[in-house]
């Protein structure tokens, strides 16, 4: 759907687009690709630079580009919008207000997918490596530390590793002792915490009004020691519980993606397909939807994906450009049901510093 709309706004600013080059833009299924894509031909003033950015090796297209990395990496951004004004204290470790949320990826050290690995940078300039380890070895503290001076090298000398343990418990040593030093990171052991208990809390405080321990739901299937089918249950409830929240749109969608893919490692595939049967026409950025494809639908159907797409695009810039986006402006977005004037706010959330000025033309556009 977001093809459809790419195609359609370069016709409208240049009356006329080669086959060539509506075959390439039908052939990426790279959800995060198009997105940016979609936003950056704004400031295009001829066919010849939309080509080269169409073309641009830094894009990922066809079918086999829907990877893990590209989910992750969209999870990242979500995450550090959350994150920012807050502290990492469901982790159990006192931080100061954390202002920047990025990854860290030396290119000579096998980073393991499918776990949750961000460097949180806080007010205080102070920057804390958080990754999970799942099912830990001490083979994997050993990693950790060589990672830990890799990190140290490009971010100084201020820097915490932070170690999630999840999975299997730990019995292994907690430091590395040598003649030079200690490494001695910070472990938190999440298999000590209970999952079902922590999600009935949540619920209780979001049936209370109270929103600010939402994001801990993407971390509770990595709580406590259980395996098998007692893990999985766990999960489904947490599931469960934001795909309700979900339809009440009381939370965005990439909460529960965030969450699917922090489970790629914990469920089956075939129960993360089951999840997407009920989902599909809410979350979009699973590699399991580019493998479902698209299926023709009604035009009506048709044209709310794409009212969809343009509206997440909107909240995408405003994130990016100003930050959190307030839930006054979210709701004014979600009223408009045409994508001419969608268009048109996009070009004024690339415009936009603060809220203020955008919320003036988001007025405008409602009058």
């Amino acid at each position: 759907m977001i093809q459809t709309l790419i195609i359609e706004d370069i016709e409208e600013k240049f009356d006329q687009i080669s086959d060539n080059l509506i075959k390439k833009i039908k052939s990426i299924d790279d959800i995060i690709a198009l997105k940016k894509l979609y936003s950056n031909i704004i400031d295009c003033s001829n066919l010849k630079e939309i080509s080269n950015l169409i073309y641009n090796k830094s894009y990922s297209f066809g079918k086999n580009a829907f990877k893990y990395k590209q989910n992750y990496d969209a999870i990242v951004k979500w995450i550090s919008q959350e994150f920012k004004g807050k502290t990492l204290e469901i982790f159990g470790v006192e931080t100061g207000r954390i202002v920047e949320v990025f990854t860290f990826e030396p290119v000579d050290i096998k980073i393991h997918t499918g776990r949750l690995d961000l460097i949180f940078k806080d007010e205080n300039n102070l920057f804390y490596h958080c990754e999970e380890e799942r099912n830990m070895t001490q083979d994997d503290l050993f990693r950790c530390g060589i990672y830990h001076f890799q990190s140290v090298r490009e971010l100084g000398t201020d820097v915490t590793d932070v170690i999630l343990i999840s999975g299997r418990k730990y019995n292994g040593p907690y430091e590395i002792t040598t003649k030079s030093g200690v490494y001695k990171p910070v472990i938190i052991d999440l298999t000590t915490k209970n999952g079902q208990k922590c999600l009935e809390e949540i619920k209780q405080e979001i049936n209370e009004g109270n929103y600010s321990r939402l994001i801990e739901l993407i971390f509770l299937p990595l709580y406590g020691k259980e395996q098998g089918y007692e893990r999985s249950r766990l999960v489904k409830d947490v599931i469960r519980y934001e795909i309700d929240l979900l339809k009440k749109d009381q939370i965005f969608e990439k909460l529960v993606a965030a969450t699917l893919i922090m489970c790629n490692k914990i469920l089956d595939k075939h129960v993360l397909e089951e999840f997407y049967e009920e989902i599909k026409n809410m979350v979009d950025i699973l590699e399991i939807a580019r493998e479902d494809g698209l299926k023709q639908g009604l035009e009506q159907g048709f044209e709310q994906g794409m009212l969809k797409d343009a509206r997440e695009m909107v909240f995408e810039v405003l994130q990016e450009k100003i930050g959190v986006v307030p839930s006054n402006i979210v709701k004014k977005i979600k009223m408009i049901n045409t994508r001419e004037t969608l268009k048109g706010l996009l070009l004024q959330a690339v415009k936009s510093d603060d809220f203020n000025y955008f919320d003036s033309k988001l007025s405008l556009a409602l009058s």
